[in-house]
Formats: C-alpha cells, structure tokens, sequence
C-alpha cells in the first residue's frame, strides 16, 4: 500500500433555528454578576507571571466591563431533542459534501455532553439512525472540549494503518440544559453539532503531525453534577465551577500549552507559524483565538470568529470554523491549517494539516 495521510473531505453542521440573546438574562441577574466580578481578588502582578497568563489576564481585563464577554447570542436546542437528533443531521451533511457513501464509513467517532442516555452509548444510536455498516467500527469519545482533535488523532492512525478509508466524526453540545439563569456562565455556551468526514488521501495532503500534553491536576473545573455531591445522588444537576483555583490556573497556562503543541508540530514538520494560512482555536472565549494566534506566531493566517453569536460549541467549535471558513471562501484547497483546542481535565492538542476540501 502506498504512504497516505487522513484529511478532512467533508463537514457538516447543525444550529437549532431558537437564538437566545442577551436580553433573555433579568438586568437584576446581571447587576449580580457585576457586582461579584468587582469582589473577585486580582491575580499576582503581572511581572510574577508567565507571558501566556499575562496576555490571558490582559484579555480578560479588557473584557472587565461586559457582563456577556463578548458573547452577544447563542442557539438553544428545544427541550424534546436529543443529541443524537442533532448530530444525524450535521452528519447527514458531512456525509453529502465529502461525496463519500454511507456504505464505505470504517468507523464512527462521537463526543455528546449531553448523551441520549447513561450507560448505552449515544454513538450507537447514531449509528444506526444513518444507516451504516454493521462492520463500522463504532466508538463514543470522552475528550470533552478537546475531542474533535482526538478523534482526528484516532482517525488518522486508523487510516493509515490501513484497516478503514473512511470515517465518520461527530460532536455536539447541549449545555444550556444544565445552565442555571443566575450563574454568568450561563451566557458562555450554546447548542449545535458538527460532523467531520475523515478519508484517505496521498500522503503530504490532509493532517501532517498532531502534539498532545495533559495536566489531570486540572480535572476539577467546570463540572455537570451538584455541589458537595455524587451526581446520581438525586439531587438538581447543574453547570458549576468545582474548583475556581484551578479554573483560573487553566485559563493562565492554556497559550503556554497551546504554544507548546503547535511547536512540536512545526519543529516535526519543517513548517514554521509563518507558513500557517488559516488558524482555528477552541474559542470558548471571545479572546482566545486572538490572545493563542499572537502568542504562537501566526499573525498573517486568516481566522474565522464564532463566538459572538455561537458562544462557545465545546468540541464542535473547531469545525464549526472550518466548515464556515470555508463557505466563506477564508479557507482554501492547499492551505497549511493549524489547528488547537483544550478540553477540561485537562487534555491541549494541536495539528497542523493541509486542507483537502475543493
């Protein structure tokens, strides 16, 4: 078998038609939320602190008198939907743009926040909505915000092992379902799924080198469950911060990370962050796609910004970008893409590929 590489040949995308706007919080709610940032104790001076955490808290600074940080709108999945419902559809579309039947699918990846059901896998479901192969091999992925990447990572190694061709990415997010009106990181999140169609392609096209780093010390920072107790213990779940030291500590490190993953890849590669045509960050911030592109050296390449009337997609926020990059004509066949996302835990990737979509 000649050398091959696995790129992306197909992308699929699903928002719910309900937008919820910032004037769906009470003025009361936000004056509450303004009130505790004002109490909030500042970080160590600045000088004290590493050049990606001074350049995370000048960002966050600069967002100090926006109660929504620059979110602006965000989609809501009706209550009678599930994820699985969701992710049929974005799936149904990536399979329809990459021209690749349904029938040569070799493996299916997923990644809910929100499965249809505890225990069975929501990727089954899937599964056997879009009618593939009972041989597909077929796999739910825990990455969190980080999963798209992994999963790019595991469809890679698949392919060029040979034993698929083709195979199916998805990823959803349905918090809003776990948000509480009064936290202000009700306003961060928004619903929607995203499908990726990964296939075999000559090698030097598609992904050329991926870089992973965890810090499991970090796995305690926003959490689904009820504060003091085990989730299933029958109380309310809700979205919450279970340790808010820690979820300062992954925001400040997250660009030295991030920096870290992408150099590998350029070091491995040849490549250099000037070679980068089009850049595409987890944006669960507004800042962070701005704030990691400066600090990585990727200046010139073209961005996609979603988070102001997205917020944050979790793990379907990378494709998100490429998918409307590319509609957009931002992203182009031939590019040097570089991709990089956290997921809470914490596990950072980054990937460089070439980009293979006419």
């Amino acid at each position: 078998m000649s050398p091959c590489g696995a790129g992306v040949t197909g992308i699929g995308v699903f928002l719910p038609q309900t937008v919820r706007r910032n004037d769906w919080w009470p003025d009361s709610v936000v004056s509450r939320w303004m009130e505790r940032r004002a109490s909030q104790v500042p970080p160590r001076e600045p000088e004290q602190l590493p050049e990606g955490a001074r350049r995370v808290f000048a960002a966050i600074t600069e967002l100090s008198g926006d109660p929504f940080r620059g979110g602006r709108e965000r989609r809501v999945m009706d209550r009678g939907m599930t994820a699985s419902e969701m992710e049929v559809l974005a799936a149904e579309e990536a399979l329809h743009r990459s021209g690749v039947p349904r029938s040569e699918i070799g493996a299916l990846l997923t990644y809910n926040q929100l499965p249809d059901f505890l225990i069975v896998p929501t990727s089954a479901r899937v599964h056997h909505q879009l009618g593939l192969p009972s041989r597909c091999f077929t796999l739910g992925t825990e990455g969190a915000c980080n999963s798209f990447l992994m999963q790019l990572h595991l469809a890679d190694q698949m392919i060029r092992s040979g034993a698929v061709e083709h195979a199916l990415l998805v990823q959803s997010s349905q918090v809003q379902h776990l948000i509480r009106q009064q936290d202000e990181h009700s306003a961060w999140f928004g619903d929607g799924a995203t499908a990726v169609v990964v296939s075999r392609v000559p090698e030097g096209e598609g992904l050329l080198h991926q870089s992973h780093l965890t810090d499991g010390s970090l796995h305690r920072v926003l959490v689904g469950g009820t504060p003091g107790k085990r989730w299933y213990d029958g109380e309310p779940i809700h979205l919450y911060f279970d340790d808010h030291e820690a979820s300062v500590r992954m925001l400040a490190q997250l660009p030295d990370m991030g920096k870290l993953v992408l150099n590998d890849c350029f070091q491995t590669t040849g490549l250099t962050p000037g070679d980068v045509d089009f850049y595409a960050a987890h944006q669960g911030t507004v800042w962070f796609r701005r704030v990691t592109q400066a600090y990585a050296g990727m200046e010139r390449a073209r961005y996609f910004d979603s988070y102001p009337w997205t917020t944050s997609l979790g793990a379907a926020n990378i494709p998100f970008e490429l998918a409307m990059a590319q509609r957009e004509g931002l992203l182009r066949k031939g590019d040097l893409v570089a991709a990089h996302s956290g997921g809470s835990g914490i596990v950072v990737s980054g990937a460089l590929m070439r980009w293979c979509v006419t």
